[in-house]
């Protein structure tokens, strides 16, 4: 199996910056960036794995790590990925 940093790395949109996967994701519309953000939270609590999310007019920022084992796990992966999928809503 792939590295998980290899995996993260080859993400549409994601960089790796110490153990921290972190995409900027961009809306139109103020609004659409707090839907974005609330469907994350959404996703996050159905996986009750939680992201950092900051929110700057329309642009979205969002990272996940795994603070339990202070690293890159498949868990980020998928969440990263999920992210993706919902942006693909608002486009």
């Amino acid at each position: 199996m792939e590295d998980v940093k290899v995996q993260a790395e080859k993400m549409d949109g994601w960089s790796v910056e110490n153990e921290v996967v972190i995409r900027k994701f961009k809306f139109v519309k103020y609004l659409d960036g707090i839907s974005f953000a609330e469907k994350i939270g959404t996703y996050a609590e159905s996986v009750q794995h939680h992201p950092f999310i900051s929110i700057d007019y329309t642009t979205v920022t969002v990272s996940w790590t795994t603070h339990s084992k202070n690293a890159l796990t498949e868990k980020d992966i998928a969440a990263a990925k999920a992210c993706n999928n919902l942006y693909r809503l608002f486009n």
